[in-house]
């Protein structure tokens, strides 16, 4: 390579270069954040107030002890006053979300030539290098946000086997304003069929919203007495830290989500027919915000209804309950901040996720105490998203590679390979996520 192409390179690269940097540093004071949130959030603790501190001695931290990542080196790990040790968690989370943070940057924005230029060329959609960082920034949020929302559930779930409702319902609140306020921002050429989450139709749009005031209902009807919440009564059967098998009324309970569920199908319902009567097709609607807007919402019901699907059926079928609502709120801030196709897909991928780690246990639980932990699904949930997010193309290569093994497994079967018809091309999951275009 001579200089005038180095130089080049150079110029090509700069600004995404100095972009990431800046997303570094932004995720590191989003970690230092997510630190205290994790640690305060479960304890019914304020997370703004008081300042940060040492938990031993109640040593206030200055603003350089308080610099993520740096201030634990300054200190050496040990608190200024008291000299307890300061756990080696504090600067791993800022450095993780710091990584996660400049790692979406450059696979959004790295350049999409031939060559080492090209190495982010399928790992996203290309509508935000098109976009730029400047016309896409408030969907760049919804994402990071997404991020920091999944990293914290994680954390916290792994540790209390329990999701707060406020993350998830925080990041959705983020995506649902976000997208809207995307769609206000002018295209830098027309890019709807690039659009990184499904365009809603109007009658999905006006549905998604009808069912999102139906469940509006729902919840004021159980804030003043007229249905009561699903398992009130838990902690009359199970003590706490059991696994939950102890509870005998998990069918029962089922039912009353199903009632809660009611409302917003009829929601759903009431607006579709509103949308018909007024004159509005199922073509998509002008309107960029609410063509977003719409999108989001349909991801939202589609990410939590499919978990809470496998939650109803399951725990009709066992008599126990299959999955907890805090895994139907994080995979609905899912659907709302990448679309339903993601979260459709990235649940799936989950399961395979959470059967690698199961085996892993198995193989490395005498040697490791990290291993030894039983680990919920939500964390599982998590990390599918996150891989969508950060390497799209290999885990869309793998999902059509798996599928076309079992294809061919299917082929060679006595009786079954003559009735399958095998078409060239990609499978289903991996066109479900690709750009319209690129199907």
């Amino acid at each position: 390579m001579n200089n005038a192409d180095a130089s080049l390179n150079l110029a090509i690269w700069a600004p995404t270069l100095i972009g990431t940097v800046f997303a570094f540093c932004f995720g590191a004071c989003a970690g230092s954040f997510l630190n205290v949130l994790v640690w305060r959030l479960p304890t019914g603790q304020s997370v703004v107030t008081p300042p940060s501190r040492c938990p031993i001695c109640g040593h206030r931290l200055s603003w350089r002890e308080n610099l993520p990542i740096i201030g634990w080196l300054i200190l050496r790990g040990r608190c200024k006053a008291c000299h307890a040790k300061i756990s080696i968690q504090y600067p791993a989370i800022e450095l993780v979300v710091a990584l996660l943070f400049a790692a979406t940057f450059l696979v959004f924005y790295g350049p999409l030539d031939r060559g080492l230029n090209g190495l982010f060329q399928d790992a996203a959609s290309p509508w935000w290098h098109l976009q730029g960082f400047e016309r896409s920034w408030p969907a760049f949020v919804v994402v990071v946000i997404l991020i920091s929302g999944l990293v914290a559930m994680t954390l916290v779930d792994a540790k209390t086997m329990l999701i707060p409702v406020e993350i998830p319902t925080v990041v959705t609140i983020v995506a649902f304003v976000g997208w809207t306020a995307q769609g206000f921002l002018p295209e830098a050429r027309n890019l709807r069929d690039y659009l990184p989450i499904p365009a809603a139709s109007w009658t999905t749009g006006f549905a998604a919203g009808g069912m999102l005031i139906g469940l509006g209902v729902s919840r004021w009807m159980i804030s003043t007495g007229r249905l009561r919440q699903s398992f009130s009564d838990w902690y009359d059967h199970v003590k706490e830290g059991d696994d939950g098998s102890a509870y005998p009324h998990a069918r029962r309970e089922m039912m009353v989500e199903v009632a809660f569920l009611l409302p917003g199908l009829a929601g759903a319902g009431i607006a579709c027919v509103v949308a018909a009567w007024i004159g509005y097709t199922s073509s998509e609607p002008v309107c960029q915000p609410m063509t977003l807007l719409g999108g989001s919402m349909l991801g939202w019901i589609v990410g939590g209804g499919l978990v809470w699907a496998i939650r109803i059926f399951g725990s009709l079928a066992f008599g126990r309950e299959a999955m907890g609502l805090g895994d139907v709120h994080l995979q609905a801030a899912v659907g709302a901040a990448l679309g339903w196709k993601v979260a459709l897909l990235a649940f799936f991928v989950a399961v395979f996720i959470a059967l690698l780690w199961a085996l892993a246990s198995v193989v490395f639980r005498r040697f490791s105490k990290f291993f030894r932990k039983e680990i919920p699904f939500g964390p599982h949930l998590a990390a599918a998203a996150i891989l969508f997010v950060v390497a799209r193309g290999p885990v869309v290569s793998a999902i059509d590679g798996f599928y076309g093994g079992v294809l061919r497994l299917l082929q060679h079967a006595p009786g079954v390979g003559q009735a399958i018809d095998e078409k060239p091309g990609r499978s289903l999951p991996a066109q479900l996520a690709q750009p319209r275009d690129q199907r």
